[in-house]
């Protein structure tokens, strides 16, 4: 605490020890040499043409207060969750020191968006893992056009086949005739099962002749497919009725003849025949009449 001069104070006189001279405590201006100049701020560093962080920033104001220049979009606050910069002063991040502050952050947060990249692929390559490649869709083969058919050549096959149908009926009666005497245990059972065998062997001859009918491509598939079904279904329930016959001749019962595993091996084969024939006629009878042939009822064949 300063006292008031004077005050409890002795005056001393003058000249004597601890007492000042005229000019007082301090000397006279002159006596001394003058103080020497403040020391100087060293230059700022120099930096190639980009400069340390990029361009050459202008540096503001006196020596020390080195300000960098703002990084467009960058207010001049100091980010939030950032220490304000040593020294105070306006804000904004301060280079060199600051922003040194600044990039391990940055690299922080780039290492972040390359795991999650990274996490997000292995999940993609995970789902899609099991998934099969995709396979070559099937080429199709062009249908070529089957050749247009001559009238010529189908009337040709057309008449060679009613020569086959008129021979089809030559057993039908005998073997109506055979099959009802079996089923009455009639007398000519060794006779019955003689005519049974030999419509399915003339079956089986038709059939040969019809896979050999010159030009038969020039008739429907259908209806050739139908009436080869027919004669082999024919010819099959011939010979399950011929064995029937047979059967029957060692001891014959009317009420049990029926019964017999071969009469009723016979009747699938007797109705897929008729089936057959019947699909046979309805194609056959326009082709007869077109070309004045004889038409036939299923039953006839």
């Amino acid at each position: 605490m300063l006292r008031p001069q004077g005050l409890f104070q002795q005056q001393r006189p003058r000249g004597a020890p601890g007492a000042f001279g005229p000019q007082g405590q301090y000397a006279q201006p002159g006596q001394y040499p003058p103080p020497p100049p403040p020391p100087q701020a060293p230059p700022p560093p120099q930096y190639p043409p980009q400069g340390q962080y990029g361009p050459p920033p202008s540096w503001p104001g006196p020596p020390g207060s080195m300000q960098t220049q703002r990084m467009p979009g960058m207010s001049d606050t100091t980010p939030r969750g950032l220490p304000p910069a040593p020294g105070g002063g306006g804000g904004g991040l301060r280079m060199p020191g600051g922003g040194r502050r600044l990039i391990p952050v940055l690299i922080a947060g780039a290492m972040a968006v390359v795991v999650v990249v990274g996490v997000v692929i292995v999940l993609q390559s995970l789902k899609g893992g099991t998934s099969s490649p995709p396979t070559a869709a099937p080429t199709s083969t062009p249908k070529t056009s089957a050749a247009p058919v001559s009238k010529q050549d189908q009337q040709k096959a057309a008449t060679q086949l009613a020569g086959l149908l008129s021979q089809s009926g030559n057993d039908r009666g005998a073997v109506i005739d055979a099959v009802v005497d079996v089923e009455n245990c009639g007398k000519s059972l060794a006779q019955d099962e003689q005519t049974l065998t030999r419509a399915a062997s003339n079956r089986n001859i038709l059939l040969t002749k019809l896979g050999n009918l010159p030009d038969r491509s020039s008739l429907p598939a259908s209806m050739m497919s139908a009436l080869t079904g027919a004669w082999q279904a024919s010819a099959q329930a011939d010979t399950d009725l011929a064995k029937w016959a047979t059967d029957e001749a060692g001891g014959c019962h009317k009420k049990t003849v029926q019964n017999d595993p071969n009469y009723k091996a016979s009747l699938g084969p007797d109705s897929q025949a008729t089936n057959d024939k019947q699909s046979f006629v309805a194609q056959w009878n326009p082709i007869a009449t077109r070309y004045g042939l004889k038409t036939y009822q299923w039953e006839q064949l």
